[in-house]
């Protein structure tokens, strides 16, 4: 037995149940408890991250609105500023095929929330992500 040997990190099973297409749409959260308005930053047949400055609870049922379809959704995690949620029945590929084309798909510029100049100031990005 070695004091000192180094083992491999072992790496966390992959949750998703599909790829995600990384998109920018505008979306809204619809829920009862009030909406959420936000930006879908990536998506699949079955499920979405969406980025909003008020996230819902982890386990909050809502429906995403976004490019003329919705879909019947449960949040399944949550951290500050976005959540993921994944929909109660799958998504037809022509939807996410549609969205890609609308919206584009890719590496994306992530603009900095705002500060304390307040919300109408908007900065210019300041790191690329993809």
């Amino acid at each position: 037995m070695k004091l000192f040997a180094r083992t491999k990190p072992v790496s966390a099973p992959e949750r998703r149940s599909g790829p995600r297409v990384r998109v920018d749409c505008l979306a809204t959260l619809l829920m009862p408890s009030g909406n959420r308005f936000g930006r879908v930053f990536d998506i699949s047949t079955n499920g979405a991250r969406v980025v909003t400055q008020d996230p819902p609870a982890k386990g909050v049922s809502a429906i995403l609105d976004w490019n003329l379809h919705e879909a019947y959704c449960h949040v399944i995690w949550t951290k500050p500023g976005m959540c993921g949620v994944e929909f109660d029945k799958p998504v037809p590929q022509r939807v996410i095929d549609e969205l890609v084309e609308a919206s584009g798909a890719g590496p994306r510029l992530v603009h900095s929330a705002p500060g304390d100049e307040g919300e109408s100031k908007r900065r210019p990005p300041t790191r690329f992500v993809g």
